[in-house]
């Protein structure tokens, strides 16, 4: 892959996926989860919940309508908050991408759909979830998301969750719990529900998106 100061080169896309990532060496980060803000052969522009230091290498899994795509990749540099209350921008450099990988992504540059990919879009993705409803214990209720936004999650869970229950969701993906609190915003009606189905829902984050890892 492109050395640091060669990533200009390569044309960089607004493409917002959500992304994992976890770092390779000795460090007290957690994993935790964030979102392109552009992307390109060489690198990327990555929006983090958390500051992280020039020069960590991490494991970078962008989720696509497509699939995974796995990369190494190390911190170049960092900005400042985005607007909104937005996380922090993160330059990277993609240090290694296998042959199969780097197929993919660059098709996902060459599609016309990735161009126009903004934080509003609605990604298709199936990932296992527990929830909690904040202050109540309990059991939680185990089910998968059908899409992920910037916004929020289509939640399919067993039972139904009243509108404006406030809600800690947990993704279970990679092998790391990511966890982001919000509220229920809608529910199928009665009428929508299907026998033996989970219901679907829909959750706003109380942010933007951002996920942290759940501690151990």
């Amino acid at each position: 892959m492109a050395e640091p100061e060669a990533q200009q080169r390569y044309l960089r896309y607004p493409i917002q996926l959500p992304l994992l990532y976890k770092p390779t060496g000795p460090t007290p980060v957690r994993a935790g989860m964030g979102w392109t803000h552009n992307l390109s052969k060489a690198g990327a522009c990555v929006e983090l919940a958390e500051r992280l230091q020039p020069g960590m290498p991490l494991e970078l899994l962008l989720q696509t309508a497509h699939g995974s795509i796995e990369v190494e990749a190390q911190v170049v540099w960092t900005g400042e908050p985005a607007p909104a209350g937005g996380g922090i921008f993160h330059g990277m450099v993609f240090t290694r991408v296998a042959p199969a990988q780097e197929q993919i992504l660059g098709d996902l540059l060459r599609t016309s759909e990735a161009h126009v990919r903004h934080a509003g879009v609605r990604l298709t993705s199936e990932i296992a979830v527990t929830c909690q409803r904040k202050g109540e214990a309990g059991p939680p209720l185990h089910g998968s998301t059908g899409d992920l936004s910037r916004a929020g999650l289509l939640l399919r869970l067993p039972e139904a969750i009243p509108p404006g229950t406030a809600l800690e969701v947990t993704l279970h993906i990679a092998g790391e719990r990511l966890t982001a609190e919000g509220t229920v915003v809608w529910v199928d009606p009665p009428e929508a529900r299907r026998r033996r189905e989970p219901i679907r829902h829909g959750f706003r984050f109380a942010t933007l998106g951002l996920f942290l890892a759940a501690l151990p």
